[in-house]
């Protein structure tokens, strides 16, 4: 492990990550993909947003393709075609609307502009969710190869790679506080990269060495990387 590398102290939190997010929208609680359905009023304006933009991927699923005419479509109303439609979460300039269960999650992003118009920002297809804290996305670390884990230690030698683009520069500055489950078993850590401002060029991504201090020893515990979120059974 590098000389420059930071050593973090992680806040002890509880195994599920309070928010969740797909990269399309604002956070939402891992309870809402699972809460009871609410129908839509269409006649709200965010909901009109959304419904314009469920005949556009209507439209889109009709256009013709080699050796297959456009299938006409079917007539729907409203009703029908905010089936399934929930809100996942919602600011007053912002809802992320939902349909399906992880992991065959359609978020639909909509957003308040000029003039009071609600427009779509952002359509997420089933991309893997992750933890999520003051809008930034979980970053994934893997043990450093060259560190070994004995029951004993009280460290964790960890490299991280960035959730987000960063022109190939390493994250080591950017750091936010860890966080850490300690359970009977297991360990489980999730770490968070504050985004560079302004344009970001894509590059090849650098991995960053981060020590992780912890409260007590390792023992017979597995060390998880808790940046991507399934929900347990």
């Amino acid at each position: 492990m590098p000389e420059t590398a930071r050593t973090l102290v992680p806040t002890l939190t509880p195994r599920e990550p309070t928010l969740i997010s797909d990269g399309g929208g604002l956070p939402f609680e891992p309870a809402a993909t699972d809460a009871e359905f609410v129908p839509l009023d269409p006649q709200q304006p965010p909901v009109r947003a959304l419904i314009e933009q469920i005949n556009l991927g209507r439209q889109q699923a009709r256009k013709p393709r080699m050796f297959r005419r456009a299938t006409p479509l079917a007539p729907m109303d409203d009703a029908q075609k905010l089936a399934g439609w929930r809100a996942l979460a919602s600011t007053d300039e912002e809802v992320l609307y939902a349909k399906g269960r992880p992991p065959q999650l359609l978020t639909v992003a909509v957003r308040r502009g000029r003039k009071e118009r609600w427009s779509v920002a952002g359509v997420s297809n089933s991309r893997p969710l992750r933890a999520a804290r003051d809008g930034v996305r979980a970053s994934s670390w893997r043990l450093d190869p060259d560190f070994e884990i004995t029951p004993e230690q009280t460290e964790l030698h960890v490299l991280l790679t960035e959730q987000t683009q960063a022109s190939g520069s390493l994250a080591s500055e950017r750091l936010l506080a860890p966080e850490l489950y300690i359970g009977p078993d297991e360990l489980v850590l999730r770490l968070y990269v504050q985004p560079l401002d302004g344009y970001v060029g894509r590059s090849r991504k650098h991995e960053t060495p981060v020590v992780i201090s912890l409260p007590e020893a390792v023992g017979e515990r597995v060390v998880i990387d808790g940046a991507l979120y399934e929900a347990r059974s």
